[in-house]
């Protein structure tokens, strides 16, 4: 993940602006007031002991997206999600010099709302920030690394993505919450695979560009052990 991160010595870095595909951002400051070193993300980081930065963060901006930050690597470990906005100090919610990973949720096209006069409330991630999506639902997007076009399929699933000018499109899928199933054929037929909860930044062989059909089918994610988030 160090790619995915720019580590800047001085307090006040340039973020660099959304562009029209605009994808989640984070900053992590180490001091209170977004002041002394700092480390920026457009992707999820699993463990930032990799950056040099494990620990140190005191406050946070979020300038596009929903964030969940985790005080363990591999986003064990207390949770909580973070929508838009400036979070000037971490030290009343037990995050202070406590934050090991991060995770981007997703990003809508407002940003997820600014929060204005009225600050995000922060919710609680669960135990072992295990489910970290804001509500049931899975995210294809048309390029890898969770790039391009993107389409949301809701709990309900979608039996033919052809209606909605999505089929066989995809390359790469994020699962927010839950147990689901993708297919290669309309209403769930075909070469069919099932995703736990995480980012799959290059669908599987039979997959990539051949999915078209999806559901979820558990609320829950089956398994007692951390998810294996490659192919």
């Amino acid at each position: 993940m160090k790619n995915s991160i720019g580590l800047a010595v001085a307090a006040g870095i340039a973020l660099f602006a959304a562009s029209g595909a605009a994808s989640a951002q984070i900053v992590l400051y180490e001091h209170d007031n977004f002041s002394g070193r700092s480390v920026q993300s457009t992707h999820s980081v699993s463990n930032l002991a990799d950056s040099g930065f494990n620990d140190q963060a005191s406050s946070v901006i979020v300038r596009n997206g929903r964030w969940q930050i985790c005080s363990d690597a591999y986003f064990g470990g207390r949770c909580e999600t973070l929508g838009p906005g400036e979070y000037a100090s971490l030290r009343s919610q037990g995050f202070n010099d406590e934050v090991s990973s991060v995770r981007a949720l997703g990003w809508t096209p407002d940003g997820g709302g600014g929060w204005g006069n009225n600050p995000p409330k922060w919710g609680g991630g669960g135990p072992g920030g295990g489910n970290w999506g804001s509500g049931a639902r899975a995210i294809l997007y048309s390029g890898y690394n969770l790039q391009g076009e993107a389409y949301v399929v809701a709990a309900a699933g979608m039996n033919n993505l052809d209606w909605q000018g999505f089929n066989d499109k995809a390359r790469s899928l994020r699962v927010e919450s839950g147990y689901w199933i993708f297919c290669s054929d309309a209403n769930f037929q075909g070469n069919c695979h099932t995703y736990g909860p995480g980012d799959y930044p290059n669908l599987p062989s039979g997959q990539s560009h051949s999915i078209s059909s999806g559901r979820r089918v558990s609320g829950n994610y089956p398994y007692r052990d951390n998810p294996n988030w490659g192919n």
